[in-house]
């Protein structure tokens, strides 16, 4: 058996995508796609790349964030062009994707758009949708400042997430309360959940000093081409995070009538607040590897 453990960079148009290719060489490949936007890989394969030992796995930094620069403007349909360059860069036929929150994006763009090379999609906590999030956002903030009446949630939360200003909804949000604070709430049920998080960040030797975000972030919404992916879904969902659950959930899921779902008592990473419910998901999710991959 040939394990790999090796950083690689690949330079495509006006932009060095950073990525760790880690596991057995025989082993079925997991490609990894983070949340954020500008966030990177390098706390999801410290704190579980010991549990993804049976993969071989590709823990890629998206355009924009952690190790990857990105030279110019770029966009969501960008990230999901990078991931076909780094598996023709990697010569990897095909693979899993695995994306956390906002990775689902270009997760489901490049499994619209090259569905010869998706094997299965796996989306934690998957952000379908960015104006149903600012409209969460903007909810929430406006909640914490004590504006009850803003607070309230629209009667077709739903069905208008579509035609509001989304990047204006964030903004107003923001004023409210400041992104760090606001996102925080949300995501993170324990306060040991987000100190363990950012220890990991603080050790990560990010390449660049700022993250930069699609030009059309806010906008982006997937829930349109959900119907088009013809690999096999499973979403996992914490019941804990604000930013996914319960909206997200349920306006995606209403566009994939087969998907296979799951749900653990936690926050936006899972994985922290509750390993031993959700690595065992995870597991089921992922392709099945033989235990002689193990390291």
């Amino acid at each position: 058996m040939s394990w790999i453990d090796a950083p690689i960079t690949v330079q495509t148009h006006e932009a060095d995508l950073y990525l760790d290719q880690v596991g057995p060489q025989e082993a079925p490949v997991v490609y990894y796609l983070h949340g954020g936007p500008g966030y990177g890989s390098f706390s999801f394969r410290d704190l579980v790349g010991d549990e993804l030992t049976a993969y071989r796995m590709v823990f890629a930094d998206q355009r924009g964030g952690g190790r990857s620069y990105a030279g110019g403007p770029f966009t969501t349909h960008d990230l999901a062009q990078d991931v076909v360059t780094v598996l023709d860069a990697l010569r990897l036929d095909h693979v899993t994707l695995l994306a956390h929150g906002f990775g689902t994006i270009p997760a489901v763009r490049t499994a619209v758009q090259h569905p010869d090379r998706i094997d299965g999609l796996v989306l934690v906590n998957p952000w379908f949708s960015m104006p149903l999030l600012a409209r969460t956002l903007q909810r929430r903030a406006a909640h914490m400042s004590g504006d009850v009446e803003a607070a309230l949630p629209p009667e077709s939360a739903l069905e208008d997430a579509d035609l509001i200003d989304p990047a204006a909804l964030a903004e107003e949000a923001y004023q409210r309360v400041p992104p760090k604070p606001l996102f925080d709430a949300l995501e993170f049920p324990h306060p040991s959940t987000r100190m363990r998080l950012e220890h990991a960040d603080a050790v990560a030797q990010f390449g660049p000093q700022r993250s930069d975000a699609p030009d059309d972030m806010w906008t982006a919404n997937v829930t349109p081409e959900l119907s088009g992916v013809r690999a096999p879904i499973v979403a996992l969902f914490g019941t804990l995070d604000g930013t996914s659950y319960p909206d997200q959930a349920e306006h995606g899921l209403a566009h994939l009538p087969t998907a296979r779902t799951g749900l653990v008592e936690a926050g936006h990473y899972p994985w922290l607040d509750d390993p031993e419910g959700f690595l065992p998901l995870l597991h089921q999710a992922l392709p099945q590897a033989p235990a002689t991959m193990e390291r």
